[in-house]
């Protein structure tokens, strides 16, 4: 268990031994920080069939199954696009039967925030109607992005970011040396978003950043080079300019830092829609904040 989420499982755990658990749980909060892998503990501990106050007692013939990931009373709809109406009904088909081990049944959505209206309100049905034994857990990082009537009807639990020092603590203890709250915070705080992005040898890391960005402001690199270079990573690249101009603005209290700012923001919205030009999303921004009077001629006219 995360040692972040140690007091809110215990408490979890609690309810559910008492019999007092809500049928559907909301676990929200930044990404990166473990939500999913609470839920499946939380999810491990509900089919338990002799769950302690500390969690699964990892013997029984269900922990083995969950284990083996073969535990047929556990589902989870991961998906990195839209969960459309399909989906949602063809997990809530696999809730709607008997639990084939006659205990509790567990279905997963990692990133509730995905799913289609429609879909959402065939997820409602269930939600006012849940059957007999049947535990939904809800994960997003957007809650404001499900609908009203999603969140009504859950247990909402919200995490923040761990504190700097025990994540830290916590990335050493897991293999990741090297890392400063300078570098933590560029991840947003989030420890395994770090460490995936330590451990994975594809993406941007935020040093290679750093040099670049660097160079784009001593006038040795232009927007558009790094741009082209650092398109299919944009997303990110706009996210730690976007932390820059912020730290800018705080210190400087400038219009120009705040427009500045600004600008990340709009950036980070077109980027959400598919099919937008990334680089030139991406060349716009960097050459906002390597060239400050080109934002000032772009705002006179």
């Amino acid at each position: 268990m995360l040692p972040w989420f140690t007091e809110r499982y215990l408490q979890i755990i609690d309810r559910l031994l008492k019999q007092k658990l809500h049928h559907a749980l909301l676990l929200s909060g930044p990404a990166g920080i473990g939500k999913y892998e609470l839920a499946i503990t939380l999810a491990k501990v509900i089919l338990c069939r002799n769950p302690t106050a500390r969690g699964c007692c990892e013997t029984c013939q269900s922990c083995l199954l969950f284990d083996a990931s073969t535990h047929p009373d556990f589902y989870a709809l991961v998906s990195e696009k839209q969960l459309g109406v399909d989906k949602i009904r063809e997990g809530i088909g696999k809730l709607s039967g008997m639990s084939q081990l006659g205990a509790n049944k567990v279905l997963v959505i990692p990133a509730a925030d995905l799913i289609t209206e429609s879909a959402a309100n065939a997820l409602l049905k269930t939600l006012e109607e849940p059957t007999n034994k049947t535990f939904i857990i809800l994960l997003t990082a957007k809650a404001q992005h499900l609908l009203p009537t999603i969140l009504s009807r859950c247990e909402k639990h919200f995490f923040s970011t761990p504190a700097p020092a025990q994540s830290l603590k916590w990335l050493k203890g897991n293999g990741v040396d090297d890392v400063t709250p300078a570098l933590l915070e560029a991840y947003g705080n989030a420890p395994l978003r770090l460490k995936q992005a330590l451990t994975n040898e594809s993406g941007i890391s935020y040093r290679e950043f750093c040099d670049g960005f660097d160079a784009l402001l001593a006038g040795k690199k232009d927007a558009l080079s790094l741009a082209n270079d650092w398109q299919e990573y944009a997303v990110q690249v706009v996210s730690w300019v976007q932390q820059f101009t912020h730290k800018s603005f705080l210190q400087s209290q400038q219009v120009q830092d705040y427009q500045n700012f600004q600008v990340c923001v709009d950036a980070l919205k077109s980027l959400m829609h598919p099919g937008i030009n990334k680089a030139v999303v991406l060349c716009a921004v960097l050459d906002t904040i390597a060239n400050p009077e080109h934002q000032r001629t772009r705002n006179i006219k």
